[in-house]
């Protein structure tokens, strides 16, 4: 029953494992953190990374945990990234490849990926030498340079084997970042898979290594520590002060908490006598302790370079036999103890962490999705441009048809922007202009009972409405976007629309039948009229004389409510500046244009109405001349009238109230020709005043607001739809919505991404 459990827990762990080495395979570490090991520095999830720095005796440790030949030139290697791993299989097998590095272009990704070698077996050291060397030419890396001797810094100073090819390698690289991949399967291989990084150094190499070099190791090493899915391997020379491990102190800074953290003593034989038991407390976790601890392991030296495995083993062994390493606990020592930790270690982390990789990679493709959506779709073709400003241009008319129906429901953006609920905005302005017009449009008070102070009054509240026909105080959003003065400083190309505010006649304070009269003297004639023809035109245009700037507050008002509606509008249907700015470039004359002919429009029927003949058929006319007229006579008769109060008439009937008497009738009329003229003047003024107010309020809200502004087919808000889409030109689609090399970079960066996410999420899914 035990073995069998064994056995499952073994299969199960090498799925696992394998599931997070295909997940690197195909590139999702550069997206979504992987369980690994690090051997130096590095972050995976099925890898043991190693951090070392040069002459650590890492080559040696690399070599006794993968038991692959390493050369004794360690630089073959650590130009590179490579990534060992180890399965268990029935059949002994190595396969070797190359994943390229992320930033590689597809051609050269490409032809990486061809590069597979595969043995039945183990190889070589010759054999391993030559397979180091041929993926370094397939990656474009510089010939490695021979070992010479050490430097004081543990350098290796290195000569070029042919210096002749040295002079034409100009264009190669130092180190490079694309992964070598062993793969080493076997009945005697454990599950286990280590990442090895290039060694950090201190000082560049003359005519080998640069300052630029030094820092991508280091920006290398540090890119695979720094997840938290890493365990991190530090090699650490034994005979070394401890103030030089630099690696240690770099595996800190990404580790802060030391839970991601395993040391590596080496070359324990090589210390001076006397300091073992320095050594035996970092161990023993007495010195600079860490949560995974110390391990320690006896390097192959120079004389054994040739021996085998198990040689390497025994001596191995044997050292730590000896006095004083002998008191160490043996599950801290050698290089089997080193293996049986790392397994558990990337066990315990696949285990734990690859529920969380598939969340991250589900959730990193929603934002992926996301701002692909949000960018819309592939626009290298002028087709392609024109199907995305269509779609675009669609659905700016589909949301300004439910405003102009005032469906506000239909859209939640009329309950996140006021300016976009448009027909209540014009209907609230057309009401306020209505009666604007009604009870401050007169320049003189047409009620005759109106005192000269009460004018005054009438006068101050017309003065007092405010630019956008409001005088309602407050920092409001729709007040804001009511005063044309805020509005303007938004929308600057609106200023050339609107001249400077004229100054608004002065109400007369007269009582309007003394004005009129004044009026009247001047127009009289000899002839035998009582009124003159030009006397009803002259007091009609002074009248309303008003109507034109408070139109122009008006018409202002509902051209920014309509602007101010456009803008937000393709703010919503078109987030991306460089499209929206390169669109309104062209609509805005559109546009623009569409403003003015609502505006001439309007001072035409300005004109009709205050320079024209006063006109009009309508029977409202006629019966409220006489109305006003019957008011005039009784007005004049009252003078004569007496108070009936309880008298009988011949009924026998009590009457009571105001009678004028018989004989006061048939006398001459209570009114001079003047008088008369003057009231018929009132009468005829204001019943045509009252008519032609109605008629010129309803044109201006329906020819000049509805028409020429909202609902006319060459309404402003119809200017950007599909057909203006299918009007532009190749080289206008391009220039609006030909994606920039940002934006098209962007794009393949996040296709790229999304193709990984999703290859990823498959082998999770298998």
């Amino acid at each position: 029953m035990a073995s069998s459990q064994t056995a499952y827990q073994l299969t199960t762990s090498a799925a696992e494992l394998n599931k997070i080495d295909k997940l690197r395979e195909c590139g999702v570490a550069q997206y979504i953190g992987l369980p690994q090991v690090n051997f130096g520095v590095d972050s995976t999830t099925s890898i043991s990374r190693i951090t070392h720095r040069r002459s650590s005796g890492k080559s040696s440790v690399l070599e006794a945990l993968t038991q692959l030949p390493f050369p004794m030139n360690e630089n073959l290697c650590t130009a590179f990234p490579t990534q060992i791993t180890f399965r268990n299989a029935l059949q002994e097998r190595t396969f070797v490849s190359i994943i390229p590095t992320p930033s590689s272009d597809p051609k050269r990704a490409l032809e990486l990926r061809k590069y597979k070698k595969e043995y039945l077996g183990s190889f070589s050291r010759v054999e391993f030498k030559e397979i180091l060397e041929d993926v370094r030419n397939v990656m474009g890396i510089k010939e490695a340079p021979v070992k010479t001797k050490n430097d004081t810094e543990g350098q290796n100073v290195t000569a070029i084997k042919d210096p002749k090819k040295a002079e034409n390698d100009t264009d190669l690289l130092t180190f490079g970042e694309d992964i070598l991949k062993i793969e080493l399967s076997g009945p005697k291989r454990e599950n286990l898979s280590i990442i090895d990084t290039p060694g950090i150094f201190r000082r560049s190499i003359e005519n080998r290594t640069t300052d630029e070099d030094k820092s991508l190791v280091r920006k290398m090493v540090e890119s695979y520590i720094e997840d938290e899915r890493t365990v991190i391997l530090a090699v650490l020379p034994a005979g070394e002060d401890e103030a030089n491990w630099e690696v240690l102190s770099m595996a800190g800074k990404k580790d802060k908490k030391g839970i991601r953290t395993l040391g590596v003593l080496t070359k324990p034989d090589l210390i001076d006598p006397g300091t073992e038991e320095r050594v035996m407390d970092f161990v023993r976790g007495k010195k600079n302790p860490l949560k995974l601890g110390y391990y320690i392991l006896r390097n192959r030296g120079m004389l054994q370079r040739d021996s085998s495995t198990e040689e390497r083993d025994a001596e191995e062994t044997k050292f730590f036999a000896r006095e004083p390493w002998s008191s160490l606990d043996r599950d801290h020592v050698g290089v089997y103890a080193l293996k049986k930790r790392l397994q558990e270690l990337l066990v315990d982390i696949t285990r734990r962490e690859l529920p969380n990789v598939r969340r991250q990679i589900n959730t990193q493709l929603d934002i992926c999705r996301k701002e692909l959506k949000s960018m819309g779709a592939d626009r290298k073709s002028t087709v392609q441009q024109q199907i995305y400003l269509q779609g675009m241009a669609t659905n700016f008319q589909k949301i300004t048809d439910h405003a102009l129906d005032a469906y506000y429901a239909r859209n939640p953006i009329f309950a996140e922007v006021s300016a976009m609920r448009l027909p209540t905005l014009i209907v609230d302005r057309s009401d306020k202009f209505a009666l604007d017009l009604s009870e401050n449009g007169h320049t003189v008070d047409f009620d005759i009972d109106n005192d000269e102070s009460e004018n005054d009054i009438s006068d101050s509240n017309s003065e007092s409405v405010g630019e956008g026909g409001s005088n309602d105080d407050g920092d409001s959003e729709a007040n804001i976007a009511r005063t044309p003065s805020t509005s303007l400083l938004i929308y600057p190309e609106l200023s050339n629309l609107f001249p400077d505010k004229e100054n608004s006649p002065e109400s007369e304070h007269l009582p309007i039948l003394e004005w009129i009269e004044n009026e009247y003297r001047k127009a009289r004639g000899s002839s035998l009229q009582v009124i003159s023809p030009s006397v009803l035109p002259t007091l009609w245009q002074q009248q309303s004389m008003k109507w034109r700037e408070m139109t122009r507050k008006y018409l202002e008002d509902i051209i920014i409510y309509v602007h101010d509606f456009i803008c937000k509008l393709m703010e919503h249907v078109c987030q991306e500046e460089r499209t929206r700015s390169g669109l309104m470039a062209i609509l805005q004359e559109k546009i623009i244009d569409q403003y003015n002919l609502a505006i001439k429009h309007v001072e035409f029927l300005l004109e009709v109405e205050l320079d024209g003949m006063p006109l009009t058929k309508n029977p409202s006319f006629q019966e409220n001349l006489y109305k006003f007229r019957l008011e005039r006579i009784g007005a004049s008769l009252s003078k004569s009238s007496i108070v009936k109060d309880g008298l009988k008439d011949k009924y026998d009937q009590e009457n009571t109230g105001t009678s004028i008497r018989l004989e006061d009738l048939m006398l001459p009329g209570p009114m001079g020709d003047t008088e008369y003229a003057v009231n018929d003047i009132y009468c005829v003024l204001k019943a045509y005043y009252e008519i032609a107010r109605r008629r010129y309020v309803d044109a201006v809200c329906t020819q000049g607001t509805d028409y020429h502004l909202l609902n006319g087919k060459h309404s402003p808000l119809r200017i950007f739809s599909p057909l203006f889409v299918a009007s532009l030109t190749p080289e206008q689609l391009e220039e609006i919505a030909g994606e920039d090399t940002s934006s098209k970079e962007r794009r393949e960066n996040l296709k790229k991404e999304m193709s990984t996410l999703e290859e990823g999420k498959r082998l999770l899914n298998r």
